[in-house]
């Protein structure tokens, strides 16, 4: 896909979770009124801030939005 044929996303936040249920990282991509979630958990806590917004970028991408890197919030 092009540039021009991605649906635009607003913003992401790279979320590192740690419970019962979930270990690791975790992307919230939101786009509208919708929050779309893909797992990582084989991503390192401990990885670089570019390792992660290359992951929400490239998980947005492969679900058709375009997400520029500069919109991806990293909470550790």
């Amino acid at each position: 896909m092009t540039p021009a044929q991605l649906a635009p996303a607003q913003s992401a936040e790279m979320v590192w979770q740690e419970d019962k249920k979930h270990k690791g990282w975790t992307v919230h991509l939101y786009v509208g009124a919708e929050v779309i979630k893909y797992s990582h958990p084989d991503a390192a806590n401990a990885a670089s801030d570019a390792e992660l917004i290359g992951l929400a970028v490239r998980d947005a991408k492969d679900d058709g939005y375009d997400l520029p890197p500069a919109a991806v919030k990293i909470k550790r």
